[in-house]
């Protein structure tokens, strides 16, 4: 079944190139995984990042339909490298996008490397486990920094620019917002649409579905980000 999926999830370029027709092969391939996802407890440890969580570690994606990242891969200058969820430092999650520019990808592989430029956007966020299966989300940040230049990596010497905090709403505004008592926590609110269901997990596969905007995700477990 993963075989299936796998080739399905390249053939459609990770969804960026899925037909309607693609996208629900893809995800009927996906709900059926779900039914045999050998972790029941997926969110263990996630709001101490414990070692034997079963989310803790670099996710790279096979596969979206999610209309927040899709899109992103109709922008005619860049054109996007690797995507990934970086959960390596629970609570903490950093989402990655790799891009570069896009002209590169119509040269040759010998001269593209020459000229090779490329970027990375992170999203950070902190996790917190609202059920066995359901993981919220707080968005406290984001990043902008360039890994390549001219086909050279970035000297380690050389601090890559802090992330950017983003502003928190305190709690009873966020209480005001979803509508809940002030005996519920609105970070655990159902109405609060930050957070992702953990659908499948195994040791080097993950399927999640995301809140809002919605769709699905199916990633792959790797060592750490691509230099």
């Amino acid at each position: 079944l993963k075989s299936r999926i796998f080739a399905a999830c390249a053939a459609a370029d990770r969804g960026f190139a899925a037909s309607p027709s693609d996208r629900e092969a893809i995800e009927g391939l996906l709900d059926e995984i779900s039914f045999l996802s050998p972790i029941d407890d997926a969110t263990r440890g996630v709001s101490d990042g414990t070692d034997d969580a079963p989310l803790r570690a670099c996710w790279r994606l096979v596969y979206t339909s999610a209309s927040d990242v899709s899109t992103l891969a109709a922008n005619p200058i860049s054109q996007l490298g690797g995507i990934y969820q970086d959960a390596r430092e629970l609570p903490v999650i950093v989402n990655v996008i790799d891009t570069f520019p896009r002209v590169l990808a119509n040269l040759p592989p010998s001269v593209a490397a020459t000229f090779a430029t490329s970027s990375r956007i992170k999203v950070r966020t902190v996790a917190r486990p609202r059920s066995a299966s359901r993981v919220g989300l707080s968005f406290t940040g984001v990043g902008f920094e360039v890994t390549n230049v001219l086909g050279q990596k970035l000297p380690d010497w050389l601090p890559a620019p802090p992330m950017v905090d983003l502003p928190q709403l305190g709690l009873g505004v966020q209480r005001q917002i979803f509508q809940v008592p002030d005996d519920v926590d609105p970070r655990d609110a159902e109405s609060n649409p930050s957070y992702f269901d953990i659908r499948y997990l195994d040791e080097n596969f993950l399927v999640i579905s995301q809140g809002s905007p919605g769709g699905m995700f199916a990633a792959v477990k790797v060592g750490d980000l691509a230099e």
